[in-house]
């Protein structure tokens, strides 16, 4: 978290407790409770005075103090002696308090609290002279900051000013920063906003392939909310400086934004790379707003050449309960080693109408000219339009819709990175489905549902380069079963549910398609043996002349076994089709568990087709101790005849200090590329009692990082882990 960020929840917690909008006035539903060992009421002054224990209640308000004297007409009281003024959860402690219920003003001197966040694993103890409330603002005298629990903390924030203007921003005057008795920087003068989740960073310090080692420091200035900003003081060993600003601006009726300058000394090519970016939002009227916005960059190549990049962009939004329109235009110009023009456009809508009709659009239209570079050309218009409505017992929907596959999707379907589409451009129009709500015939046990559709179409199969487009229509009829479980016994559990339907083709083609699926769970006592086994049918009779709605036949029986008994686990599947007359892969997985001292699991796949081994997974972890965590996974590859994944975590904690963990995973991401270290981290953790220092270094992006952090806030901190790179663990 940042030190911005720390320091506006300490005193939103404070203001919340100090700054309540109370009034002491006679209130029948919620009456002031004052009990002490001596109590005096004076009836001319219309006071009180209480003695000894005094504690104070009223609705959420309770002060705890030794002495307390109170006008009851206005609500001025005055406390001392060990006061405690608690609010809800927060407790705010101090020498003497003098409080205004009713003009929310007050004055605790000497004051100390605990706050406690939602994001924070310990409390935040504020420390200061004189904690000062006013309507609207609160100041602290000779404040101090830190989560550190030690009564010398180690570490501690420290200001002889302070003035929070709620809602709006702190004023912070002579801060310092402390670690023990060091002051590691100090700023005359620091603002924080308080209506943004701007952040206020402490200097970052790492090291990248291409800027070397580098620090980076943002500093935070700010006049009222309409005109604030940060400026950049970057440095880079091999680069060389880097030093920029971006400022917020607020011109009300004509519109907010930004603008950003930012200027890097590129040492390596005597040039300096230039980023320029404005974003700019204006309101329309209370459901309408548009935003413009435009970036430019440039570098030079170590070859020479200037690569500039400039693009713009502009958006406008109406948006109501029931209906919304979204245009954005998107512009980018490339110049360089890569040279293209790139245009697209997005229209976004929708509309719902009062008695169940709804309508929505998305529009997409996209260009791309390459003149030189590694980018492909490509040029497309998809739509699709749907218009729906709701009825006692069916529901009527309309599709007109136009699909061209893009390049980026075809080269991740290359890659194998996702799934490859049947089709490689379709459309519909238009597509009509009426279908019914599920419903009971008599005392069938099976809830039935109907459809009926009706679609013109003209489709280009992927299945071969330069396929023909071809069009026609089809007529859909079909009934289903809903799947349903029935309880057979206390043991046995099964699964019914089914389907029939007709399709005509304008081709000539006719299509029948009957589906059915049921299923058996038997489970002896305590789950110590589960056997599942479940038959799914998929009858196809007949042929469709398009891609986009082919289904295959299927007789497919599957099947579990699974045994478990203290610590042994036992299960094996696989499954048999018999249109196909091939079977499933065999997998097995034997797994040993005894709490979190130790795992160790072994799993095995066997192709029946093949008629051999097809791969085998190994992993282990083991606590050593409370001090040491030992993960490790190995996967076999039989057909290749070699290990394909290799994963290794290990966690040790050398002394109450000191900590060493790092992460291996040698692999490959795809099939189409060869292994290689796909993570390699390392990590030296000095632990500080209420921080943490961390020196991490990474072998795959060759990075090094010093890391200090708050133990506090460990929600906005970075974490080594294995992460979404294994598959292992």
């Amino acid at each position: 978290m940042g030190m911005k960020r720390i320091f506006a929840l300490v005193f939103i917690c404070l203001v919340s407790g100090l700054i309540s909008p109370y009034a002491f006035a006679s209130d029948g539903s919620n009456p002031a409770q004052l009990t002490g060992d001596i109590l005096r009421v004076d009836l001319e002054n219309r006071s009180i005075y209480a003695e000894g224990n005094v504690v104070l209640k009223y609705r959420d308000i309770v002060i705890v103090c030794n002495t307390l004297e109170m006008n009851a007409v206005s609500g001025e009281l005055s406390a001392s002696g060990d006061v405690e003024f608690r609010e809800g959860e927060d407790v705010v402690t101090g020498a003497r308090l003098t409080y205004d219920l009713t003009s929310k003003a007050g004055i605790l001197e000497s004051g100390k609290a605990a706050v406690k966040g939602d994001r924070m694993e310990s409390p935040m103890y504020v420390t200061g002279s004189r904690f000062v409330a006013e309507s609207g603002k609160v100041g602290i005298e000779g404040g101090s900051f830190t989560t550190c629990d030690l009564e010398a903390p180690h570490y501690r924030v420290e200001a002889r000013d302070i003035h929070v203007y709620l809602g709006d921003r702190m004023e912070l005057r002579q801060l310092s920063y402390w670690e023990g008795s060091v002051c590691v920087f100090r700023l005359p003068y620091l603002v924080i906003p308080l209506r943004e989740d701007n952040r206020f960073d402490l200097p970052k310090i790492g090291y990248g392939e291409r800027e070397g080692w580098f620090i980076k420091t943002t500093y935070n200035y700010y006049r009222n909310p309409s005109f604030r900003g940060f400026l950049y003081l970057d440095y880079f060993s091999r680069l060389g400086l880097g030093f920029g600003v971006k400022h917020f601006y607020d011109f009300r009726a004509l519109g907010a934004g930004s603008l950003l300058v930012y200027e890097l000394m590129n040492r390596t090519t005597n040039h300096g790379e230039t980023t320029l970016e404005l974003a700019h939002e204006l309101s329309l009227g209370p459901m309408t707003d548009c935003s413009v916005g435009l970036k430019y960059s440039d570098s030079l190549s170590l070859s020479g050449v200037l690569n500039t990049e400039i693009a713009g962009s502009a958006r406008i939004r109406y948006a109501h309960s029931d209906r919304s329109v979204d245009l954005a235009v998107d512009k980018k110009q490339v110049t360089g080693v890569t040279q293209y023009d790139q245009t697209q456009v997005t229209l976004l809508g929708r509309w719902k109408g009062a008695e169940g009709l709804s309508l929505s659009g998305d529009v997409r239209f996209f260009e791309r000219q390459v003149k030189e570079g590694l980018q492909k050309n490509d040029q497309y218009l998809n739509y699709r339009i749907e218009a729906s409505k709701g009825f006692e017992k069916a529901s009527f929907r309309a599709i007109a819709e136009q699909y061209v596959k893009p390049v980026d999707i075809k080269e991740k379907e290359e890659e194998g990175e996702v799934d490859p589409l049947p089709y490689e451009a379709i459309g519909r129009a238009p597509e009509i489905v009426i279908e019914g709500h599920p419903l009971r015939l008599g005392g069938f046990p099976l809830r039935l549902k109907w459809d009926v559709a009706f679609g013109r179409y003209a489709e280009r199969t992927s299945l071969w380069p330069g396929a023909p487009i071809l069009r026609g229509s089809k007529v859909h009829l079909g009934i289903d079963a809903v799947a349903q479980s029935y309880r057979l016994s206390h043991w046995l559990t099964g699964t019914l549910s089914g389907g029939l339907s007709y399709d005509k083709y304008s081709t000539g083609d006719s299509r029948y398609v009957l589906q059915g699926a049921f299923a058996l769970q038997a489970r002896a006592p305590d789950d110590a043996a589960i056997i599942y086994a479940k038959y799914d049918h998929c009858g196809v009779f007949g042929e469709t002349p398009f891609a986009f709605d082919k289904k295959d036949r299927k007789g497919l029986l599957t099947g579990r076994l699974t045994l478990s008994r203290g610590i042994f686990t036992f299960s094996i599947d696989s499954g048999y089709d018999f249109y196909k007359k091939s079977h499933e892969y065999v997998t097995g997985i034997i797994r040993l568990s005894e709490g979190r001292a130790w795992a160790a699991e072994v799993s095995a796949t066997y192709d029946p087709r093949q008629r051999n081994m097809e791969r085998a997974v190994g992993k282990l972890e083991v606590a050593l101790s409370d001090r040491c965590l030992v993960k490790t996974g190995v996967r076999y590859n039989f057909p290749q005849e070699a290990l394909d994944r290799i994963e290794s975590h290990v966690a040790f904690q050398v002394s109450d200090a000191w900590g060493v963990e790092w992460t291996v995973v040698y692999g490959s991401t795809s099939g189409y590329r060869p292994p290689g270290f796909i993570r390699g981290d390392v990590a030296v953790t000095r632990d500080m009692h209420c921080r943490e220092l961390r020196l991490s270094y990474s072998y795959t992006e060759n990075q090094v990082w010093l890391e200090y952090r708050i133990k506090a806030f460990p929600h906005d901190s970075v974490k080594m882990g294995i992460g979404e790179d294994g598959v292992l663990f």
